[in-house]
């Protein structure tokens, strides 16, 4: 019953921590990859044409599957449940997206580890920016999510 009451408060934070771990999963191992190669790493994009292009391919199919994803799953939360079970629908939407982004990311650093190409490191950084922007608020939550007035007022005085 705690757990409930204190959903909708925590929820967010929760998300959030979850949001910037796999974040810091991409950094963490994309500096590795960085420093152990360092003196390996050359920069060319003439070079590996099918890791670059399976790159492109790979990081334009996740970030469109992310945003089909999330769209889906947050249409397919109903405006009548309560406020716990929209935070938890939400949450998952969202960590399902951010996953989407994150696979491309790895894929791209083991192609710099495979093929030394640092390249492939503008890519992650792009796939970076794209997990930082969906970055989620309460704000993003409210408009995103359908919610009655009474679930508004309760959200914003949180």
């Amino acid at each position: 019953m705690s757990h409930t009451n204190r959903q909708p408060k925590d929820f967010m934070k929760s998300l959030q921590l979850i949001h910037f771990s796999l974040l810091f999963i991409i950094v963490v191992f994309g500096v590795y990859v960085a420093l152990n190669a360092r003196d390996q790493l050359f920069f060319s994009y003439e070079e590996d044409k099918m890791f670059l292009y399976m790159a492109i391919l790979i990081s334009f199919a996740g970030n469109l599957s992310s945003k089909y994803l999330y769209a889906k799953l947050l249409k397919q939360i109903p405006a009548d449940i309560d406020l716990s079970q929209k935070a938890v629908k939400y949450s998952t939407a969202h960590i399902f997206r951010v996953a989407m982004l994150e696979f491309p990311a790895l894929m791209c650093i083991i192609f710099v580890m495979e093929s030394n190409n640092s390249f492939y490191f503008i890519l992650v950084g792009i796939l970076i920016l794209m997990i930082l922007a969906v970055y989620p608020t309460k704000y993003k939550f409210m408009n995103e999510v359908p919610l009655s007035s009474k679930e508004k007022s309760k959200l914003e005085n949180l």
